[in-house]
């Protein structure tokens, strides 16, 4: 990656350039933004039993930048969120008992899944899928 790339990347203002965004691509924006929220609440007021402190930061991360990312008109999120659910589905294949992995997951983990898995949904209606195309083709 270029220095040249990576100034550009910083100082340039990603909506100047987007065509109106609908309430499709917004609302799933906004529910990925919560599951990163559920996630940190659930955590922070100690109602989920966190296994792994690294993993919990680690989602929450990735909740909030896939948030940032489909408002900014990155349509590549959609597939993103299609393989953190592949990769969920095959380790509760992968698991002694599929039915008790997903029993055993904490209840903010659950929404959280919910949630992101309803931003999927709402960003592959129409609006939202003409708008991220629409996004992409004007960035090049």
């Amino acid at each position: 990656m270029s220095v040249g790339f990576v100034n550009r990347m910083a100082s340039e203002d990603f909506t100047a350039e987007l065509p109106p965004r609908p309430l499709a691509a917004t609302a799933g924006a906004a529910l990925l933004l919560g599951s990163a929220l559920v996630l940190v609440l659930t955590w922070a007021l100690g109602v989920d039993a966190v296994a792994s402190n690294g993993a919990r930061v680690f989602f929450v991360v990735v909740w909030g930048y896939l948030a940032w990312a489909a408002f900014h008109g990155g349509g590549w999120v959609r597939m993103a969120i299609v393989a953190i659910f592949a990769i969920t589905v095959w380790g509760s294949f992968n698991s002694r008992s599929f039915a008790a992995t997903w029993q055993a997951m904490p209840a903010g983990e659950v929404i959280a899944e919910v949630l992101a898995l309803g931003a999927l949904a709402v960003m592959w209606l129409p609006p939202a899928h003409r708008w991220f195309a629409a996004a992409k083709e004007r960035r090049g």
